[in-house]
């Protein structure tokens, strides 16, 4: 089929897939042997260049795979690991790494920020249009109505039903509450996180950006053109989580300059991700139910980037682990929080006397304020943050608050 018949949904879902099966081995769901086949979810950001003279019109900046995040008692200190490793979490940490090496030293043509003729900030150009691609609808309040069955609306216990706090759900319990804050994973035997699931974190993109609170010091929010989804595809159910949530929320509220209770369109791709859960069932007749397992590792990729890079536990694959100090910086994840802190500290010197990446997010008044505002709602009143000691670090990892317990 042509590109020209084929619709923008496929062609972005394509531009992906493809940059995906260009990467290396390494950290990509395999087979384990003639009855077990790993699987695993790909998201990724597209650039559209809506130029009439554009010679490529899409084009894949970032991409991560990925199902696993660290539950709350293998959090560290540091800011040298990635604590949420779904794939649409990897890919946007991903992207934020493409766009400061954008502010840093363009790689592409042509530039993708210009500036304001009123500001210092830099703003993605007007004419690219900024699409995600995730072979699986996000987890969350996005994906319950796909996931509910006959079996998972009989009556459980009680404790299994138990919420983490008021107005939070643990993973796929309780199918009947929509448009509810969910923190991942889904299985109830398992130990909890403090990773809001992707749902509730793409909705709150929609309100603050994807650029993240870093980086809004710098750049105007940017905001996702739409959303195309593979497997588990629910139109209504995903508006309702990403779009309508936010527009509820941030309802006859004054923003900051710039930030929108952002709408994207929901699209719907039927390009077929060969590692998905669903093609590898279709795929494998002769592997039972049980032997499709998620895969353990997760991979991230930047355009710009030497090669892909494989992660197990939120590290490198194949780090050693150091339980009580901060890795080696050669060994820090370009994703992970602390270096995306040291790359920000070389885009940003003013920063310098600034000393830990909470007090960093914090100087991001306006996107700090938008925040407020959804907290404000009770759409997204009991969201989760990440705890204080784990993002008191400066930026070579040192831990500037609780020091007698560090030593």
């Amino acid at each position: 089929m042509a590109a020209a018949d084929t619709s923008l949904a496929d062609q972005i879902a394509q531009c992906v897939i493809d940059s995906y099966r260009a990467l290396p081995k390494r950290g990509k769901p395999t087979s384990k042997g003639p009855d077990k086949e790993e699987w695993t979810v790909l998201a990724g950001f597209v650039i559209e260049d809506t130029r009439p003279e554009a010679s490529q019109r899409l084009t894949c900046v970032a991409l991560g795979t990925g199902l696993k995040c660290l539950h709350s008692k293998q959090l560290r200190p540091f800011g040298d690991t990635v604590h949420d490793s779904h794939a649409e979490v990897v890919a946007r940490r991903a992207l934020v790494v493409y766009l400061m090496n954008q502010l840093h030293q363009p790689q592409t043509m042509p530039p993708v920020f210009g500036t304001h003729s009123d500001s210092a900030k830099h703003r993605l150009d007007s004419q690219l249009l900024l699409h995600l691609y995730t072979s699986q609808c996000p987890c969350g309040d996005a994906s319950v109505d796909s996931l509910k069955t006959a079996e998972d609306e009989d009556e459980e216990p009680q404790l299994k039903r138990r919420r983490v706090n008021d107005g939070v759900i643990r993973g796929h319990q309780d199918f009947a509450s929509l448009g509810t804050l969910r923190l991942k994973p889904g299985r109830a035997d398992s130990i909890p996180t403090l990773s809001m699931s992707c749902s509730d974190k793409i909705a709150r993109w929609n309100a603050v950006g994807v650029q993240g609170s870093l980086l809004a010091q710098l750049i105007d929010p940017i905001y996702l053109s739409s959303i195309v989804v593979g497997d588990l595809f629910n139109q209504q159910s995903i508006d309702r989580a990403l779009n309508q949530r936010v527009a509820r929320a941030l309802a006859d509220k004054r923003l900051p300059s710039g930030f929108r209770a952002n709408q994207c369109t929901i699209e719907q791709a039927t390009v077929v991700f060969e590692r998905s859960q669903t093609a590898m069932k279709a795929n494998n007749a002769s592997v039972s139910e049980d032997g499709v397992v998620t895969a353990d590792s997760s991979i991230y990729w930047f355009l710009g980037a030497a090669s892909s890079v494989a992660l197990v536990n939120g590290q490198r694959q194949g780090a050693k682990v150091r339980r009580d100090a901060c890795q080696t910086k050669k060994l820090w994840p370009d994703i992970c929080k602390l270096a995306l802190f040291h790359k920000y500290r070389e885009l940003f010197p003013q920063s310098q006397e600034v000393s830990t990446y909470r007090q960093e997010k914090d100087r991001a008044a306006e996107y700090q304020a938008v925040k407020a505002c959804l907290a404000e709602a009770p759409e997204f009143g009991a969201w989760v943050r990440c705890p204080e000691e784990c993002e008191s670090f400066d930026t070579a990892g040192c831990v500037q608050t609780a020091a007698e317990d560090s030593r």
